[in-house]
This record gives C-alpha cells, structure tokens and sequence, in this order.
C-alpha cells in the first residue's frame, strides 16, 4: 500500500508514522522548509503526552506540569490536576515538537519530502494521484490513499469538495520574559475582556512564557477587530497577567492563526486530520491531542480495512469529535454564571477542583453528561 501525506504537523506525522510501521509505502509531504515555526500556544496537555507514548514517542519538555491554574469572569481561581492515569503536561515549540515526531516516521520508513507542495489530489482509478511541487519542478504520485493534514488555511480540502468548518476560532500568542520566576502550572485566565474564549500564560522554562489570547471571531469583531491590539489590551488589564509579567511586558514573536471547528472528514480515498478536519475543542481551543488521535484513528481505518473501505469507518470514529465539540459549545454558551459557582467550590475542595478541570478540558463526552458529573461531584 502506499499513502501520500500532506502536511508535518502533528497530525500529519503521526499519520505517516503509524501507516509506515505497518507498512506502508509513505511519502509525507510538507510545504515548508524544515524545521519550521508553528502558531500554537506550545502547550501539551497529559492527554497529548499521552496519544504520543501510545505512537511509541516519548515527548519531553524543558518543565512537567502538573497542574492548571483557572480563573474566571469575576476573577475566581482555582486549580485543578490531571485525570487518573494521565501523565503531566508540558510546553515545547512547535518546530521542535513537530519535528520530534517527523523524525519517528522517517526512522519508522516514511519518505520526507520538506518545501513541497501539494497543489491537488484527484481521484483516479483504485487511488488518488497527487501533483507535487518542489523546486520549480512538479511530479505526480500515484498513491493508494491521501491523508491530508495541511492545517487550517491549506486548499486541498475545498478543491476536493469538503464542506466549510461549522465555527472558527482565532487566536495569537507571542513570547514574554517575566521579572520573577513563574509557577510551573498551565494558566488559563477566562477573563471578562475575553470570555467565553481566555488568555493564555504557560510557561516555557522558569522565566520565558507562551502568552496569548484564544476568541471566537463574534467576541473580536466585539472588540473592533484586531487581534494584536485586543491581545495588548488584556495584557495591560488583566490583575493575573500584570502579577505575573508586569504592567509593559515585550512581547517577542508575535503570531495569530485560525483553529476551526467542525466539518466531514471523509471522501473517497482521502482522509483529513487535525485542523484540517476540524477537531480542535471549540472551548479550550485545544488541537494538539486532537490531531494526533484522529491520525491515529484514520491510520487505523486504512491499515485495518483498506484504503476504498476506511472513510465510512473514519467518519464513524470521528464521532468522537462531534460529540466534544457539541459539549464544548454548550459549556461555552452557558460558561458565565455556572463557572462562577463551580470555582468557588472548586476553591474550597481539592477533589472538586480536580474533577472540574477533568471535566472542562479532558473529558466532555456530552453536556448533560458534564452537568450530570458535576453535579455528582458537589
């Protein structure tokens, strides 16, 4: 079987990986020279380390953290730990997280083809073929499937007649120094500025941060619609940012980028993952994770029934998605005043702390199954 992969991200990789130690005949695809930079708030949660260990990778970052720090709109905190049996999280950049895992499909047998682009795949008789382009030089592949994981502003997938994502997100982060060393926790600061969406302080090492903001495209047009300027604003207001990165930090690094929501995933021999098949979760704008499980789970549909019976399957076990991501808009829609009474329990009882963070960011399966949880948990 061979299989042509378009895009080296987290998605991406994982895909070439797994089709390669079954293997397949893998040519992954990227449009950038390597290694590259990644819009991305560098956060890893357990659940990503996790996905990662199950594809035999090992992912490490320069801190273990074990824990997330939550606020909310009325300024109320607490913080919250892991789900039983998940690992701690962790920040890495993109470019070096990314590359951790490319570097495990070649030695897995796949082919990297960096600063190639894919300017179309068509259906053809038993497969697909694919136009490459690499140094002024276009070759067609002939493969069995496509897994098309070019992120979400990549053409692939609207030239092959996938429908538009159901929501988007938009978010931009950039790098600080803080004046005093900063706790080695995820900090994710719903704010009233920015609720439903947050700002975002992880911290890199003991100083250097990953800092930024994550909002629906309604709360910026809200705010007049630049990103950057609503980004230095909470900064600039936000008591949890100024405590912890003072009243003028300098942003270095300074990048935005869209995580969109929702759309099918399947059509024909072509399978899209990560962003480019809407996985993220709407609410906690995570992808990483995402990316990585559904590449595990189209690889798994191909390897287990072939590359012409994989799609229905796929489509199927994506379910999974489509169920967080109705959780995740129900938990945005009613975040306010729930949030509030939550945390302040959450503040007064570690195990409720600890269930309430499982719930909002590890396990929404549905939302009446998260009211019903939460309400067990009291």
């Amino acid at each position: 079987m061979r299989a042509v992969v378009v895009g080296a991200g987290p998605g991406g990789a994982t895909a070439a990986l797994e089709l390669a130690r079954a293997g397949a005949e893998v040519t992954l695809a990227e449009s950038s020279a390597w290694p590259r930079d990644k819009t991305c708030g560098d956060g890893v949660s357990p659940l990503g380390i996790r996905e990662g260990r199950a594809c035999g990778v090992h992912i490490e970052g320069p801190l273990h953290l074990e824990r997330a720090l939550v606020t909310t709109p009325h300024e109320r905190a607490f913080r919250g730990g892991w789900p039983a049996g998940a690992p701690w999280g962790t920040t890495i950049e993109r470019r070096e997280f990314d590359a951790q895992l490319v570097d495990a499909a070649v030695a897995a047998g796949a082919e990297f083809a960096p600063a190639t682009r894919v300017r179309a795949i068509e259906h053809a008789e038993g497969g697909v073929v694919a136009s490459l382009e690499s140094g002024g030089t276009t070759r067609s592949l002939r493969a069995d499937v496509a897994i098309v994981a070019e992120g979400a502003t990549g053409g692939l997938a609207g030239q092959l007649g996938f429908a538009p994502y159901r929501s988007r997100i938009v978010a931009i982060r950039g790098y600080v120094d803080a004046p005093a060393p900063l706790v080695p926790e995820y900090g994710l600061f719903y704010d009233k500025l920015v609720t439903p969406g947050y700002g975002w302080i992880f911290p890199m090492d003991g100083r250097r941060a990953n800092v930024g903001i994550a909002v629906d495209e309604r709360t910026l047009a809200r705010h007049g619609g630049n990103l950057r300027a609503l980004l230095d604003r909470w900064l600039r207001e936000s008591r949890f940012s100024r405590e912890r990165l003072g009243d003028r930090p300098e942003l270095a690094g300074v990048k935005g980028g869209i995580i969109p929501t929702g759309r099918a995933r399947a059509k024909g021999r072509v399978l899209l993952v990560g962003d480019a098949a809407g996985v993220a979760d709407p609410f906690t704008a995570e992808g990483i994770f995402q990316a990585i499980q559904s590449a595990r789970l189209a690889a798994r549909a191909v390897t287990e029934l072939g590359p012409a019976a994989a799609g229905p399957r796929y489509e199927r076990d994506c379910a999974v998605f489509d169920r967080n991501e109705r959780a995740a808009l129900g938990l945005r829609a009613t975040f306010g005043p729930a949030i509030e009474i939550c945390a302040w329990r959450a503040a007064k009882r570690p195990s409720f702390a600890d269930h309430l963070n499982t719930a909002v960011f590890f396990s929404k399966s549905s939302f009446a199954g998260f009211v019903t949880g939460l309400i067990k948990a009291w």
